[in-house]
C-alpha cells in the first residue's frame, strides 16, 4: 500500500451517487484502502447538508447524480459556500474522460476525475497523489484563502528552497500566483525556466498566457494556435484567443473562439455569459438568446441558477423587438412574461421588484402604453434591490431612451465605469459590452439631434415634405419622444398629405395617431402645449378624412 491503513482509518469520506448498488461498491473499496468513517448521499441537496455538519477529508461525487444537480455542480456550490476544507481531497468520478484544468493549481478545483470502471488500486494512487500535492502546498493554500498573494508566493519560496522533491509543484503553483499579482515578466521567467529542461503542458500554457498579458500577441497567437492540438490544453486554449481577441478589440473573432470552447465544453455557465456578452456587442442578439437559453438549462439546479439569468433571457427577447413585426413583437413579450413568472414562483420576487418594473416599462412602451411605461420607471426608483448590476443599469438607461427621458438615461449610462477589475471572461466580456452600449447611445442620440435640426432647418424654409423625411427617421429612433412627435406632425399638417417619399399615406397615417397618442400622454412644456393646441385641429381633420390622399 502507498499509505498505511491506520492513516485512512482517521479519515472521513463522503461518498455521493444516486445509485445504490455503486454507492456499495465504492464504500467496499475505500474499506479495503483502509477507511472506517464512510459515509454516503443519494443526491446534491444531502451531500451539501452533509457538508455543512462534517469537514471532509475525501469526497466521491458521481457526475450525473440524476434529477437535480450534477456533481460539478455540487462542486462549485460546496466552493462557493466555503464547505470544502483546505485540506479535503475532492475527485469526480465519470464515465466520460475528463481533465482537470491544466492552468489552475492554485485555484480550487477537483483533484481529479476516476474514470470508470476503477479499482481500488487505482482510488489509491489517486488519493496518494492528491495528498502529496495538498500536503506540499498547505500553507500556500492557507494564505491564498486569506487572500494574501505575497504570503503564497513566499510559502512557494520556502517550498523550493527547502524540499527539492517538490520544487517543481511549488513552481508551478508560484508562476500561477505571479500572474495573479500581475507579476508577468517573473512568471514567464519561471516557464522558460522549466521549459529549457523539459516539455511540460502547464509550462507551455503558462508562458503563452504570459505573452497575452505582456501583448505579446504574435507570440502568444502562435503558441495558443499550438495549444489547440492537444487534448488536455484545447479548451483552455481556446479562452485565451479569446481573452487576447479582446485585448486586441476584435470582438468578432473573441466571439467565434469563445464559440468554439462552449462546443467542447457546453456547461460553463461564464463562457455562455462571456459569449452573450459579445454576441450583444457585436448586434448579433439571436446568439445571445441562444446563450442565454443554454445558461438556463445548465445553470438550473446550481449555485449560479440566479433571477439575473432569466433577467438577461428577457432583456435580450425584447432588444430582438427592435427591427421586428408585430407578430413577432407579440411572440417576444409573451416568452418575456412567462420568464419574469418563472421568477416570481423561483426566487424572492422583492429582490428582483425594480428590474421587473423596468422590464414591464420596456413591454409597454412596445405596446404604445407610454404613460403606464413611466409610471413602471417612476415605481423602480422607488425599490432598492440586492443586484443593481451593470445590465440592470444598461436595460434602465434603454427604458428611459425609449419613453423619451434622455437627462436620466444619460445619467445612468455616465454611471457605469469600468467593471474589468477582476482578471476573468465575464468582466472583460462585459466591459466591451458596455463600451459598445456607450458608443453606440451616443452615436443614437447625435443622429438624432442632427435629423432633428435639419428637419426644424427645412420646416423654418418652407421645405416641409423634406422637413417631414427628416422628423420621421428621427422618430423611427425614438417613437416615445413628445417633442419630436409634435415636429413630425406639424411639418405633416403643412403638407396637408399623407404622400410622403418612402412611405405609404396607410403607414404615415398610423405613425402620426402614434405620434398624438405619445403628445397627448407626455408632460409638455407650456410652448409644446400651445403648438400643439394650435395644430391639432388641423391635424384631427387630416386624420379623420375617410380617404387617404
Amino acid at each position: 500500500m502507498i499509505l498505511q491503513s491506520k492513516f485512512y482509518a482517521k479519515k472521513k469520506v463522503l461518498v455521493v451517487d444516486d445509485c445504490e448498488p455503486i454507492r456499495s461498491a465504492v464504500k467496499g473499496m475505500l474499506q479495503k484502502i483502509g477507511f472506517v468513517n464512510i459515509q454516503s448521499a443519494i443526491n446534491g441537496p444531502q451531500a451539501l447538508q452533509k457538508a455543512q455538519e462534517v469537514r471532509w477529508d475525501f469526497i466521491l461525487v458521481d457526475f450525473n447524480l440524476g434529477d437535480g444537480k450534477d456533481g460539478y455542480q455540487l462542486f462549485e456550490e460546496l466552493k462557493f459556500k466555503n464547505y470544502l476544507a483546505p485540506h479535503c481531497c475532492f475527485f469526480i468520478i465519470s464515465a466520460e474522460n475528463r481533465r482537470p484544468h491544466v492552468h489552475g493549481l492554485v485555484e480550487l478545483q477537483p483533484d481529479d476525475f476516476l474514470l470508470k470502471p476503477f479499482t481500488y488500486q487505482g482510488i489509491e494512487k489517486r488519493f496518494a497523489r492528491a495528498l502529496a500535492k495538498k500536503r506540499t502546498l498547505t500553507r500556500v493554500y492557507e494564505a491564498i484563502g486569506e487572500k494574501d498573494l505575497q504570503k503564497a508566493i513566499s510559502a512557494c519560496n520556502d517550498i523550493i528552497k527547502n524540499d527539492p522533491k517538490n520544487s517543481m509543484v511549488a513552481l508551478r503553483a508560484k508562476a500561477e500566483l505571479l500572474i495573479q499579482a500581475n507579476e508577468f515578466p517573473k512568471a514567464l521567467k519561471i516557464y522558460e525556466s522549466v521549459l529549457e529542461k523539459r516539455t511540460t503542458t502547464w509550462a507551455l500554457l503558462g508562458r503563452a498566457i504570459c505573452k497575452v498579458k505582456l501583448e505579446d500577441y504574435f507570440e502568444a497567437e502562435a503558441q495558443l494556435f499550438e495549444l489547440l492540438e492537444r487534448p488536455d490544453t484545447q479548451l483552455e486554449a481556446y479562452d485565451w484567443l479569446g481573452r487576447m481577441n479582446i485585448y486586441r478589440k476584435d470582438t468578432v473573432t473573441a466571439f467565434e473562439m469563445f464559440i468554439e470552447a462552449g462546443k467542447v465544453s457546453p456547461r460553463n455557465i461564464n463562457r455562455q455569459r462571456a459569449i452573450a456578452n459579445l454576441a450583444i456587442a457585436n448586434g448579433e442578439t439571436d446568439e445571445a438568446v441562444r446563450a442565454y437559453g443554454r445558461i438556463l438549462a445548465n445553470s438550473r439546479y446550481s449555485v449560479f441558477d440566479t433571477p439575473e439569468n432569466y433577467l438577461n433571457f428577457a432583456r435580450c427577447l425584447l432588444d430582438l423587438c427592435s427591427d421586428a413585426n408585430k407578430l413577432d413583437v407579440a411572440k417576444q413579450i409573451s416568452k418575456c412574461t412567462e420568464l419574469m413568472q418563472d421568477i416570481d414562483k423561483r426566487f424572492y420576487i422583492d429582490t428582483v421588484q425594480s428590474q421587473e418594473h423596468v422590464l414591464r416599462a420596456r413591454i409597454d412602451v412596445l405596446r404604445g402604453n407610454m404613460e403606464n411605461a413611466r409610471k413602471l420607471l417612476e415605481e423602480s426608483e422607488k425599490h432598492d434591490s440586492p443586484y443593481d448590476s451593470v445590465d440592470d443599469r444598461l436595460d434602465k438607461a434603454k427604458a428611459y431612451f425609449a419613453t423619451g427621458n434622455l437627462s436620466r438615461s444619460d445619467e445612468i449610462m455616465e454611471s457605469l465605469s469600468d467593471v474589468a477589475d477582476k482578471d476573468d471572461i465575464v468582466s472583460a466580456t462585459l466591459q466591451v459590452l458596455i463600451d459598445k452600449e456607450k458608443e453606440g447611445h451616443e452615436e443614437l442620440r447625435e443622429r438624432i439631434r442632427v435629423l432633428n435640426s435639419e428637419g426644424l432647418k427645412m420646416y423654418q424654409e418652407g421645405q416641409y415634405p423634406q422637413a417631414v423625411e427628416q422628423f420621421v427617421e428621427a422618430y423611427s429612433y425614438m417613437p416615445s419622444n413628445a417633442s419630436l412627435a409634435l415636429n413630425l406632425v406639424q411639418s405633416i399638417t403643412k403638407v396637408g398629405t399623407f404622400l410622403t417619399q418612402g412611405h405609404s399615406p396607410k403607414e404615415m397615417k398610423s405613425m402620426c395617431n402614434n405620434c398624438v397618442s405619445i403628445i397627448e400622454q407626455s408632460d409638455l412644456s407650456e410652448n409644446n402645449m400651445r403648438r400643439y393646441h394650435s395644430l391639432k385641429p388641423e391635424l384631427m381633420q387630416l386624420l379623420s378624412a375617410k380617404e387617404v390622399a
